[in-house]
């Protein structure tokens, strides 16, 4: 094993979400469980950050950014390989002499679709062809790949659950959701079919926001304020946890979705997952429509996204039981220790050849 001053592991973070900068951490601590060092390096916009306002301009900041801390990283460390913790980041570095992997949640081709994104397109194509893996977190993801891309293996972020959240048959008439970013999370959709679902007996909590910014954003989208919700902000992640152990549902009504860690994090603490059509490699989607298709909205209308609610509020004990059982099964492949084998068996032996 190579000390921290000379990593085997590089690790370019651009962390520009906390759900990344938690994936890059996961992803060091289980590599460094097969017996590598990896140092993590976060890339810092600086000064240039005034200018990330739109597409594709802000995709240029951050990787003219990640150049820059990968030629400096690289210099200082002498790592034996390299790995960028999205397409972002490796767009714009030099070709650093060294072996490298690619990790992302969504190829730009896929998540910066249009022709005004056509450069970024062609620089992907040609980073990914150049990498020796491409380490996307979904299936999805690893389908959209460009057609001339790496050797890929997918390694998702595992699915972590504090103990506090313990999983439980008794359940609240309650449905949880979470929009930190409530025109990106459909806030204003959530609020229109929960209005035209009007389950009786049944209560909404809204966690990531605020309810002065929640109504600012339902005000210019012209959606009312419906009865029946509590705004629940920000909260540590045990609480979390904890609330979605006792209700009934997480709903999601982003109209785009990478990855879904939260929609996962609920299928692990037994809520049923009610979802609209959301775009994107939205993996716990996938997972949710084989559970129970009728909890899938159809499309993005409100009242497609209320009859899922109305649906998911009709379940019975035996075919939650069921949908909690299925579920159970299908998060194995996001358990630490499936992912940590998949990085030491298939991984590692790739970007640190010979030991």
């Amino acid at each position: 094993m190579r000390s921290a001053v000379h990593p085997d592991l590089l690790q370019i973070s651009l962390g520009t979400t906390r759900g990344l900068r938690i994936a890059d951490g996961w992803f060091a601590q289980l590599a460094g469980q097969a017996g590598v060092t990896v140092e993590t390096v976060g890339v810092r916009v600086g000064e240039t950050r005034r200018l990330r306002r739109a597409y594709p301009v802000t995709d240029v900041v951050e990787a003219l950014a990640a150049r820059r801390a990968t030629l400096s990283a690289v210099a200082r460390l002498e790592p034996r390989a390299v790995v960028f913790s999205a397409t972002t980041a490796s767009l714009l570095a030099n070709d650093p002499g060294l072996p490298y992997a690619v990790r992302l949640d969504s190829p730009a081709r896929l998540n910066r679709p249009g022709l005004r994104n056509a450069p970024l397109h062609a620089l992907e194509r040609r980073k990914l062809a150049k990498a020796v893996l491409v380490l996307p977190s979904s299936s999805m993801a690893a389908a959209s790949l460009p057609p001339a891309a790496a050797p890929v293996v997918v390694v998702p972020p595992p699915v972590f659950v504090h103990s506090d959240g313990q999983v439980t048959g008794s359940r609240e008439r309650l449905a949880v959701a979470y929009t930190p970013d409530p025109k990106a999370k459909g806030l204003d959709l959530l609020c229109h079919a929960w209005a035209l679902a009007a389950v009786p007996d049944a209560r909404l909590e809204v966690f990531g926001v605020d309810r002065i910014r929640a109504l600012r954003h339902l005000r210019r989208t012209g959606v009312p304020e419906p009865p029946n919700v509590h705004w629940a902000r920000s909260v540590a992640a045990p609480d979390f946890h904890a609330k979605l152990a006792r209700s009934r549902m997480l709903v999601t009504s982003a109209r785009w979705e990478d990855f879904g860690m939260t929609q996962l994090e609920a299928l692990a603490l037994g809520a049923v997952l009610v979802c609209t059509a959301t775009e994107g490699p939205f993996e716990a989607g996938a997972i949710a429509r084989e559970l129970n298709p009728r909890l899938v909205a159809p499309d993005q209308s409100p009242e497609a996204l209320a009859s899922c609610l109305e649906e998911a509020f009709k379940l019975d004990s035996d075919a939650a039981d069921t949908y909690r059982r299925g579920a159970s099964s299908r998060l194995e492949r996001y358990r630490p220790a499936t992912i940590a084998q998949a990085i030491a068996e298939q991984v590692l032996p790739v970007l640190l050849p010979g030991g």
